[in-house]
């Protein structure tokens, strides 16, 4: 097997140095780390020159005259990944992903016990050991793609689930090729959980425990659930969730319905303390997302912009 690691970076000079150094520090190492620069303004280009990693043969570093943001870089990242004969599968992660040096050894040798398996992963910490469980899930429902992250337990032994995140999936270029690549035009964030919608009509995910990163994400999405913390990229996730439910549910009356009570319920946390202090923002929020899935209207929103604060 030959694999292509491709990592998306922004801004991120140092973790971007840590990610591909953990890559080229693999005990099998990737045929080939595509580096997509998502136009970064920190002298990304020149760190990774003097740092000795564009001198090597192994990495194909595309910088790109604007920020495509993560969705579009991902999809840029596979299509160079595809287009390569010499490579087999491809794996995909952000530049705050590092990979222990085993990672991806345990990986093909699982697949190698596994050969129908095509999609893999392994487990996800964030940097203060606690395990990131939300980036393996399962569908509770497939009329509205509510998921339920897969107990703590079930990390003792190798499990099958639904929902992949960008953070150390491992996959077939094959299922690639049938699917197509990421919508760059969701531009950031749940691109990865539509594209994992779209690979299970072909194959089920599996994760193989052993194989371990650390996730260092500033804002973990382990911290959103207790604290509302204002994010630009609220929109996204919420227009890029309905255009997923409008294109790929199961059931359009049960999605309907949900949809019904999503809202109501929003209403009802407006009036209680959680978004004290961003109330308007989040019903913007709420409103546009909902208005462009609507028509399935993707790229950028001026009122929601990267870096943008609230």
């Amino acid at each position: 097997m030959q694999y292509g690691a491709v990592v998306v970076t922004f801004n991120r000079q140092q973790l971007l140095i840590e990610s591909i150094t953990a890559l080229m520090q693999q005990t099998v190492p990737p045929t080939k780390i595509i580096i997509i620069d998502n136009h970064s303004t920190d002298d990304t280009r020149d760190a990774l020159q003097a740092n000795g990693i564009l001198a090597n043969p192994s990495v194909d570093y595309r910088y790109l005259e604007q920020n495509i943001g993560g969705a579009g870089g991902f999809a840029r990242g596979m299509q160079i990944a595809q287009a390569d004969p010499n490579l087999d599968w491809v794996s995909l992660s952000d530049d705050d992903a590092i990979f222990e040096p085993d990672y991806f050894e345990k990986l093909i040798a699982y697949q190698a016990d596994h050969p129908t398996r095509q999609i893999l992963t392994g487990s996800v910490y964030v940097a203060d050991g606690r395990l990131q469980a939300d980036q393996r899930n399962r569908f509770t429902s497939w009329s509205t793609f509510r998921t339920q992250a897969v107990p703590a337990s079930e990390y003792d032994g190798n499990f099958e689930f639904d929902q992949y995140t960008f953070c150390g999936v491992f996959m077939s270029l094959a299922i690639v090729k049938q699917v197509g690549v990421a919508d760059a035009g969701f531009f950031i964030w749940w691109d990865d959980c539509e594209y994992a919608v779209r690979t299970a009509k072909l194959a089920r995910p599996v994760n193989v425990s052993a194989a371990k990163l650390i996730h260092k994400t500033y804002l973990p999405s382990l911290d959103l659930k207790t604290k509302f913390i204002p994010d630009w990229r609220l929109y996204y996730g919420l227009r890029n969730r309905f255009i997923t439910i409008k294109r790929w549910r199961a059931n359009p009356v049960v999605s309907l319905a949900w949809l019904s009570f999503f809202y109501a319920r929003l209403l009802v946390k407006l009036c209680g303390p959680f978004y004290r202090g961003y109330r308007k923002m989040v019903l913007k929020a709420y409103v546009q997302s909902l208005r462009d899935a609507a028509v399935e209207k993707e790229g950028l929103n001026p009122n929601f912009m990267p870096g943008q604060k609230f």
